[in-house]
C-alpha cells in the first residue's frame, strides 16, 4: 500500500516542476534587450539576489522533473511488460534535457554571480553572451526532449497507458518542440508535462485510490 500511495503522490512531481519553473522564470525574466541595460541591472544587489534565488528554484524544478521522469518511465515499463524501446527513449532524452536545462539556467545566472564579485567589472557584451548561451542550451534541451514526448505519446497510442487524445496531442507537441528557438514551444512542453502529470495522478487514484477490498469470507462445513 505504501508503494501505491507513493506512486500517486510522485505523479505530482510534474506539477511541482511547472510551478517552480513558473516562479523562477518570473524572477529571472529580464525585459532589457540592450546589453548595457542588462549589465546596469545586475549592478544592483537586489537584482543579483533575485537572479540567484531564481537559480535555486530552477535547480529545484529540475529535481522535480527527474522525479516525474522516473514515475513516467516506471509506468511505461509496466505497460510494455518490461524495459522496452519506448520507455528507454523517454528516460534517456529526459535525462539529457535535465542536464542541458541545468546548464542553461546556470549560464543565465552566471552574469549575476560575476557581477557580485567586488573586483570584477561586468562587460555588457559578456553578460549578453552568457544570456544567449544559456538560451541556446535550453533550446537544445527542449529539442532533445521532443524524443521523450514522441515516445511517450507513441506508447500511449500503442498500449493505452495514457488517454489516446493525449497521445495525439503529444505527437503535435513533439513536432513543435523542434522549433523551440522561438520560445513558445518551450512553454508548450512545460504545459505538456503539467497535463501528463495530472493525468497520471488521476489514473493512479482511479486504480489505487479506493479502499482495500474486504478479505474473502471463508465458510466451513461441519461434518457430523
Amino acid at each position: 500500500m505504501y508503494g501505491f500511495r507513493w506512486e500517486r503522490w510522485s505523479a505530482l512531481a510534474g506539477v511541482l516542476f511547472v510551478a517552480l519553473f513558473a516562479v523562477a522564470f518570473s524572477l529571472a525574466a529580464n525585459s532589457d534587450d540592450n546589453p548595457t541595460d542588462l549589465a546596469n541591472d545586475l549592478a544592483d544587489s537586489g537584482n543579483r539576489t533575485q537572479q540567484i534565488v531564481a537559480w535555486f528554484l530552477f535547480i529545484a524544478s529540475a529535481l522535480a522533473f527527474l522525479s516525474f521522469l522516473g514515475t513516467l518511465r516506471d509506468m511505461l515499463v509496466r505497460a510494455e511488460g518490461g524495459p522496452g524501446t519506448l520507455s528507454s527513449l523517454v528516460f534517456g532524452p529526459g535525462l539529457v534535457f535535465t542536464g542541458l536545462y541545468v546548464a542553461g539556467v546556470s549560464m543565465f545566472t552566471a552574469p549575476a554571480a560575476l557581477a557580485d564579485e567586488s573586483n570584477y567589472k561586468l562587460d555588457p557584451n559578456t553578460a549578453e553572451m552568457f544570456s544567449d548561451a544559456g538560451y541556446l542550451l535550453l533550446v537544445a534541451g527542449v529539442m532533445v526532449a521532443a524524443i521523450m514526448v514522441l515516445s511517450a505519446s507513441t506508447a500511449a497510442l500503442r498500449t493505452g497507458v495514457l488517454p489516446a487524445w493525449l497521445g495525439w496531442v503529444g505527437l503535435v507537441v513533439a513536432v513543435g518542440m523542434l522549433f523551440a528557438v522561438f520560445f513558445v514551444p518551450i512553454l508548450v512542453f512545460v504545459a505538456w508535462v503539467l497535463v501528463v502529470s495530472l493525468v497520471m495522478l488521476v489514473a493512479a487514484w482511479r486504480v489505487r485510490g479506493g479502499t482495500a477490498p474486504p478479505p474473502p469470507v471463508t465458510t466451513t462445513t461441519s461434518v457430523g
